[in-house]
């Protein structure tokens, strides 16, 4: 026989029936109704992500277009939002108390947080009590960052910083002239790699360049804007991959205002919309699949008829090769030495008192995808980490 129970005034409930609200209870608990993870920054801070967390983590996801979107959002990018800019490793503690690591680089791409707080993560559906992430030992020796670019030009030039710029000046040299010599894709870790194969020795003969960091995520238009703001993404307003504009003050906005020349020397197209400097398109004329030798008949064109200023020169072939070949084949080899050439032909029509600054916006790592085998995006170094040359003449 069913005992009913009476709660408050002629309200009575079975407890069959409270049963039964019980089960549903702990079915939506769950799904997602009371879950909480702790994520253990890389400063030792810990936050709770809870539901509430992860619906205002959506916004920070607005680049996602799955369909199913607002059902998870990258597990990255949570990461990234609570201070991590590199990762090797990802330990999880389930709820059971079991410990999970993970080779950020084999799990990072596909890995999702779902509204119901289960983490997709390497083929796996797991429930995490605590995340924390390891950064890689190189990265005790970063010493600058993509948002140094502009501080750096800038004072060189004897110029303010952008407004919104919170990088710093890399040297207290000063120049007439600043050269801004962009290769594509040349991350640190491909850097190494082509160095020690003897690749690149007109870049090998300017000594070790720095390491630097890139942003999240580490791709050419957010780092360009990164490179010319001085400003890291949610700063600038391009923290969302395809925005293309910045509302912010940037490098050549500085420079125009002051009198200055800029010139731009880009490939078939512009990665980002450099407003105030004079662009140069260089497409493929001699239609030998790469723009990279154009880029470098205009901007020696350029140099013949007098350094201006301020002078970018972006090379895109490393990149271009990369995404269609991979890293270390015989196809990015033949583009990596291509671009070290060139990189010798401009900096030896350079006139004396110049500054250049030789930097990558991001790396490349294998991948295997329709259409392309390396690719980039995600916080590893092979991805986030590059070098940055500062040379005077």
């Amino acid at each position: 026989m069913i005992e009913d129970l009476e709660i408050g005034e002629n309200v009575k409930f079975s407890k069959a029936w409270i049963g039964i609200i019980s089960a549903i209870c702990l079915i939506l608990t769950g799904c997602g109704g009371g879950w909480q993870t702790t994520l253990k920054g890389p400063d030792g801070a810990e936050t709770i992500i809870s539901r509430a967390m992860w619906r205002e983590l959506e916004e920070f996801a607005g680049e996602d277009s799955d369909d199913d979107k607002d059902d998870r959002l990258l597990l990255e990018r949570v990461l990234y939002q609570h201070g991590y800019h590199l990762i090797e490793t990802l330990t999880l503690t389930d709820v059971e108390g079991a410990v999970r690591t993970f080779d950020w680089a084999d799990a990072a791409t596909g890995a999702r947080w779902q509204k119901n707080g289960t983490l997709n993560i390497a083929g796996e559906t797991l429930r995490a009590s605590s995340i924390v992430g390891a950064p890689p030992a190189l990265v005790s020796a970063v010493t600058a960052s993509l948002t140094d670019i502009a501080p750096t030009t800038a004072a060189a030039l004897s110029l303010p910083a952008p407004a919104q710029a919170t990088g710093r000046a890399l040297t207290d040299t000063r120049a007439k002239h600043v050269l801004l010599l962009f290769l594509d894709g040349f991350g640190y870790l491909h850097y190494t790699e082509a160095r020690d194969a003897g690749l690149i020795p007109t870049l090998n003969a300017l000594g070790k360049p720095m390491i630097g960091l890139s942003e999240y995520p580490p791709s050419t238009a957010i780092a360009t804007a990164v490179m010319v703001t001085g400003a890291p993404p949610a700063i600038n307003g391009t923290a969302i991959r395809g925005t293309r504009t910045t509302e912010a003050e940037t490098l050549f906005d500085v420079a125009t205002q002051a009198g200055l020349r800029a010139v731009a020397v880009e490939g078939n197209a512009l990665a980002f919309n450099l407003r105030n400097a004079e662009v140069i398109l260089s497409g493929d004329r001699d239609g030998n699949g790469s723009t990279d030798d154009n880029v470098l008949t205009n901007a020696l064109a350029v140099l013949a008829e007098g350094m201006p200023d301020l002078l970018w020169v972006h090379f895109h072939g490393i990149d271009d090769v990369g995404h269609t070949y991979g890293p270390n084949t015989p196809e990015d080899s033949a583009a990596i030495a291509g671009v070290d050439t060139a990189v010798g032909d401009i900096l030896a029509a350079l006139p004396p008192d110049t500054l250049a600054l030789i930097f990558a916006d991001h790396g490349m790592h294998l991948v295997q995808e329709e259409g392309r085998l390396g690719n980039h995006g995600n916080l590893i170094a092979r991805d986030m980490l590059v070098p940055v040359w500062v040379v005077v003449k």
